[in-house]
């Protein structure tokens, strides 16, 4: 039992990923969504986010961005249960001239363990300017943040 536990904790852990989903809302605007989950991925929302902004700035001709409703949020989800089940089964029995009696009786048991996978995401609307823009004063800088979260 211990070594199917471990075996289903190492699962968890290597099953996850991050999915980044962006929505255009004007030519300078954007809405990303990011959903991290499994124990390696759980922390990786806001970069993913961020690197995800950075592109999406870059990509349109834009050289900084702001940050704008960020929400973030954390939690588990079900992934799945282990468990097990025993019983015994007892049956004796009398054959003779013409009449059979038979009894028969079951016990056993039966549990299982829900196995919770954590999760994170992270939402942003991304407003994008170019360097000269007054706008873009306390801006992220695209190309230092790709440089920032390139490895995160």
């Amino acid at each position: 039992m211990y070594k199917k536990l471990c075996m289903v904790i190492l699962g968890l852990a290597l099953s996850g990923c991050v999915r980044t989903l962006e929505m255009p809302l004007a030519p300078n605007a954007v809405r990303i969504d990011t959903h991290a989950s499994g124990l390696l991925f759980v922390n990786q929302a806001v970069p993913a986010t961020m690197r995800a902004a950075a592109n999406a700035t870059l990509e349109r001709g834009y050289t900084h961005f702001k940050i704008m409703q960020a929400e973030l949020g954390q939690g588990e989800v079900y992934a799945g249960s282990i468990g097990g089940s025993s019983g015994t089964v007892n049956t004796t029995g009398t054959y003779g001239r013409g009449f059979v009696q038979a009894n028969s009786s079951y016990s056993g048991y039966s549990s299982s363990t829900a196995i919770n996978k954590p999760v994170s995401n992270s939402s942003a609307t991304v407003l994008m300017f170019n360097r000269k823009d007054p706008q873009s004063k306390g801006a992220f800088d695209a190309a230092e943040v790709l440089k920032q979260y390139k490895d995160k």
